[in-house]
């Protein structure tokens, strides 16, 4: 695959109606830190969308670092959305990147699709819902606000809407509505004002490949 280390937001998705390689997820499972793996470790849908935004994830923070990035510097706490680890919780940091910012990401899926954007700096949320509409537009622009500055879905009548833009507990977030979902809408909420994302899909085999 080819790393988009020059962008600074990029969204990498993939479609779970392809073939499931199931020996490959179970061992990005058993890389994950104890709680996630535990987690993941039942073959359901839920289990394989979840398993399929960290192997994105883990794709787009390769690609923003420069280096292979390991399931277990990912940080899964409870109530909050999913970070990559500080240079102090992650051994495998190399030692000439440990004071750079550490980049940020948001996991969605919705029906088949799953999704995970990613940027070098700043603060990013991402949604994805099935179905189509104003009424879903807005819920996912507000949703991408929400994720963006972990505030969880009781906090959605805080988050304000105006062109091309969102505002959620005094910070102003910058939106990049997204077409690349058959059948479902999709947001993008950064911190910065960065370029429109660069989207790249992902087959489950280059997903999961080695």
């Amino acid at each position: 695959m080819q790393a988009i280390e020059s962008e600074t937001l990029i969204l990498y998705h993939t479609d779970l109606r392809g073939e499931w390689p199931r020996e490959a997820a179970r061992a990005l499972a058993a890389r994950l830190p104890y709680g996630k793996r535990l987690a993941t470790r039942a073959d359901s849908p839920g289990a394989r969308a979840s398993l399929a935004g960290i192997a994105l994830a883990l794709r787009a923070l390769t690609a923003l670092t420069g280096r292979a990035v390991a399931p277990g510097e990912m940080v899964f706490a409870r109530g909050a959305k999913p970070r990559l680890a500080h240079a102090s919780e992650a051994r495998a940091v190399p030692a000439d990147q440990r004071r750079a910012p550490v980049p940020d990401f948001s996991i969605s899926h919705s029906g088949p699709w799953v999704g995970c954007a990613a940027v070098r700096c700043g603060r990013v949320g991402f949604d994805v819902e099935m179905g189509s509409g104003e009424r879903i537009a807005t819920f996912v622009a507000r949703e991408a606000a929400l994720k963006a500055c972990g505030a969880g879905i009781g906090a959605l009548p805080e988050v304000r809407l105006s062109a091309g833009r969102a505002s959620c507990r005094g910070e102003l977030w910058h939106a990049h509505t997204l077409g690349l979902f058959a059948g479902a809408a999709a947001c993008v909420m950064t911190s910065l004002a960065v370029p429109e994302p660069a989207a790249r899909a992902l087959s489950l085999e280059e997903l999961f490949a080695p």
